[in-house]
């Protein structure tokens, strides 16, 4: 999407059903074997049971960024996050970002984001993206 055809209150959602595999997977590929995402047993007295990463569900904040808003070819300057609330296996997360401010002179967007399962935020995010025309 090009800088010129964004605007203010613009926004982008997409929900993603979190399951054990991607979890697994994620611990798999970052290294991060924290019991609590990995040991049902360890996680129960804790959370109730294994929970998601916190920075799968940026991740996929940041696939929105990089597919719907902006768009391909965007670039991610900064990302703010505070977690909130865990993501469990079986919860389907919607992720939702909005455009708040629009810098022209340099083509850069600012985003506000949440992750939420039905009224149970997860976490807010902000971020600044620069675009390319």
């Amino acid at each position: 999407m090009k800088f010129s055809e964004l605007a203010l209150g613009q926004t982008a959602t997409q929900t993603i059903h979190i399951t054990p595999e991607m979890i697994a997977g994620f611990a798999d590929v970052t290294g991060d074997h924290n019991p609590l995402h990995t040991d049902p047993a360890y996680a129960e007295p804790r959370f109730g049971g294994v929970i998601a990463h916190g920075v799968l569900l940026v991740g996929f904040f940041s696939a929105i960024l990089a597919s719907q808003l902006p768009g391909p070819g965007s670039v991610a300057r900064s990302l703010n996050v505070r977690f909130k609330a865990p993501a469990r296996p079986d919860d389907d997360v919607c992720i939702e970002v909005k455009v708040v401010k629009l810098v022209p002179r340099i083509r850069k967007v600012e985003l506000e984001g949440r992750a939420y399962v039905g009224d149970r935020v997860l976490l807010r995010i902000s971020a600044e993206v620069l675009l390319e025309e």
